[in-house]
């Protein structure tokens, strides 16, 4: 069947009527203003995503940005009680570190003497090793949080883009059936990223062979050079053709239905690559506009108190990945629809 659009009626001769996709409907409109437009079009595209991203703001917009809050408080507890603490405290007077971040409203070089080095590498390693059980726990709880963020908005999402009745608030989903409903999802976009970086560092552990045999086999500084720029090039271009194919993986893993979505991705982009690449470059343009006027407002704690600083860093921080991460999950889904209704009408 043909996708949903206007279509020449054929019961009245010079008019247009809508078919829904399954049937026609009682919509119609004189042929000479002429309502078609092309539902696989970037128009169309960035028409449902706009509808995708203010459906997920308004059901899941508050609850994204306080687990995103949460996070940024326990970092920022971490740094304060890291860069106020005795050793920190040294740490900043020897490096001049609140003058030299904008802190105190001055900046001044930093010159030290052979025992103020040794002393300040000591105390970075102490805070550092101090930190390390701290940044993994962190670490941990971040791609956790970033698994359950996709799975969050995609399972939000999905169905009023496939359901147009579903999109319906009152009728939707209750809020924690859809983030319990997200958190079994967190398992297969968290291995969907794993197989994705997998296949990037293969990627590269590959493109060192060339490098290691011109070593051994005693190659001159020019070949290894010319070696190296050669098989950096290729791999810049395998890395990102590899990344249009796979990036929709973790979305496709937070909807269900296809494993971890790799596969999936892959046979999506077969035959669209250049359809699929453009929405993801507008996609992640949109998102990295949205994450830089967020930070935007990083600027104006300069010339307060560190911790202060850091709590207006780490506050803007969480609400940059909230709103970006609901951008990139939306763009993506509606592009994977896109692809979807496209091949349901060549076939």
């Amino acid at each position: 069947m043909p996708p949903s659009g206007w279509y020449d009626d054929p019961e009245q001769p010079w008019t247009w009527r809508y078919w829904d996709g399954a049937r026609w409907t009682e919509h119609r409109s004189p042929m000479w203003v002429p309502p078609v437009r092309d539902p696989s079009s970037i128009s169309a595209w960035f028409e449902r995503g706009t509808a995708a991203v203010k459906l997920a703001v308004r059901r899941i917009g508050l609850l994204l940005m306080a687990v995103w809050l949460i996070l940024g408080v326990l970092g920022w507890w971490l740094l304060v009680t890291i860069a106020d603490g005795d050793r920190g405290r040294e740490l900043r007077r020897l490096l001049d570190i609140d003058q030299n971040f904008g802190l105190t409203g001055s900046s001044a070089s930093v010159e030290l003497s052979e025992a103020e080095a040794d002393r300040a590498w000591e105390l970075f390693r102490e805070l550092f090793w101090s930190a390390v059980p701290w940044l993994i726990v962190l670490g941990l709880l971040v791609v956790l949080a970033s698994a359950w963020s996709v799975a969050l908005v995609a399972r939000t999402v999905h169905g009023p883009l496939d359901e147009p009745s579903a999109g319906n608030l009152e009728t939707a989903d209750p809020l924690a059936n859809v983030a319990g409903d997200a958190m079994r999802r967190v398992p297969a976009v968290f291995a969907s990223g794993v197989v994705v970086l997998l296949v990037f560092a293969g990627v590269w552990l590959v493109a060192g062979l060339p490098m290691a045999l011109v070593v051994v086999a005693g190659g001159g500084g020019a070949a290894i050079v010319l070696t190296v720029v050669f098989v950096v090039l290729v791999v810049m271009v395998a890395t990102a053709w590899l990344w249009a194919r796979l990036t929709l993986a973790s979305v496709i893993a937070a909807v269900g239905g296809h494993g971890l979505g790799v596969r999936r991705s892959w046979d999506i982009t077969d035959g669209r690559f250049w359809f699929v690449v453009g929405r993801l470059l507008i996609t992640g343009l949109i998102a990295g506009v949205v994450s830089s006027a967020a930070n935007v407002f990083n600027t104006f704690g300069q010339f307060l108190g560190l911790a202060a600083y850091l709590a207006i860093v780490f506050f803007f921080q969480a609400v940059a990945v909230a709103a970006s991460m609901i951008v990139t999950v939306c763009g993506h889904l509606v592009t994977i629809d896109q692809v979807d209704d496209g091949q349901q009408a060549s076939n």
